[in-house]
């Protein structure tokens, strides 16, 4: 069975029960423990498997809004809801002493979790939600890197993906919804149109953006766009969004988007499953190297990095503008 941390009768969305939650309030601290950064990093890198779009004011403050209040990540052992990381670290909030034994026990690194065991978590807490056939919302993606946006290639990203069919704003409302991370962790809700987004994207103050990017009017995609260093930044469409039925056409307008700039890609990765979603894939292909050791659906690394990955040596890869694209066999 899994294990719950954070459900306090304030927060945690649908999964918690306030009758039988504690109070949040009974578990503020005047400060937390002397690894408090270590334990949110781990709370913070945990695979997220229920997901709302919502935004809620900080419970106990009320000053603050705090942006997907009430989705769910999860370990694989525990369980806990993306907010938790606001209130520890705003207000040193305690974990329970198991889960902190656990995060300390794995080294403060989120071990990574098998589709079918996410499934299962997520099957466990929603029983009479959950169809049999589903996936985790952040299973299958498609990433590539780019060199950090100004204002007019921020505007160039979302016309290519207009031009793909994928809308940041809604065809019908015109709205846009999503949210600025800074890199202390500060999340704020992001609204308005495709020139506040353009202008987030291109903001020094944020580390991530996230919104909903539009394809018709009922189906949509999460797009997250980070800050991978201080030259970098990666843009990632959450393809499990989309049912798998429709995938493929995701994936197509997607490869278009990459086509209208290939020349300034500094590689991709296509992975319907997620099947690689473990590989440190910032580091393959734009860090200080690393190997990967589960195949993605394709991969595209610039030709100079290629004889750095010796798992490329019997692979023949296809030429993309400055990148060598390799396919699973």
């Amino acid at each position: 069975m899994i294990k719950r941390a954070g459900f306090y009768r304030e927060i945690g969305g649908q999964a918690t029960t306030a009758d039988d939650a504690p109070s949040l309030r009974d578990a503020v601290q005047a400060s937390g423990p002397q690894d408090e950064d270590r334990i949110l990093a781990y709370l913070e890198s945990a695979l997220e498997i229920y997901t709302t779009m919502g935004a809620e004011r900080d419970a106990l403050a009320g000053d603050e809004w705090i942006t997907g209040a009430g989705s769910l990540v999860t370990d694989g052992t525990w369980l806990w809801p993306t907010d938790l990381v606001h209130y520890v670290r705003r207000h040193h909030v305690a974990l329970p002493q198991e889960f902190l034994d656990h995060i300390r026990a794995n080294d403060y690194t989120v071990p990574a979790v098998p589709d079918e065991q996410a499934l299962y978590v997520f099957q466990e807490e929603f029983p009479e939600n959950a169809p049999t056939t589903s996936t985790p919302k952040a299973a299958g993606f498609f990433t590539w890197y780019v060199p950090k946006l100004n204002g007019a290639r921020a505007r160039q990203l979302l016309t290519h993906l207009e031009n793909a069919g994928l809308s940041a704003v809604h065809p019908l409302t015109n709205a846009l919804f999503g949210f600025r991370e800074t890199p202390a962790g500060n999340r704020d809700p992001l609204m308005g149109d495709g020139a506040a987004l353009a202008s987030a994207l291109s903001d020094d103050r944020c580390s991530r953006v996230e919104f909903t990017c539009w394809k018709g009017y009922d189906q949509s995609l999460t797009c997250v766009v980070r800050r991978t260093d201080e030259t970098t930044q990666s843009i990632t469409l959450r393809l499990s969004d989309v049912p798998a039925l429709d995938r493929e056409e995701a994936v197509a307008a997607l490869v278009h988007t990459l086509d209208q700039n290939a020349a300034e890609c500094f590689g991709f990765v296509i992975d319907r499953t997620g099947a690689s979603a473990s590989q440190d894939w910032d580091r393959i292909l734009v860090g200080s190297g690393g190997h990967f050791t589960v195949w993605p659906d394709t991969v595209g690394i610039l030709r100079d990095r290629v004889d750095n990955h010796p798992e490329l040596a019997d692979s023949k890869p296809t030429v993309y503008g400055p990148l060598a694209v390799f396919h699973r066999a």
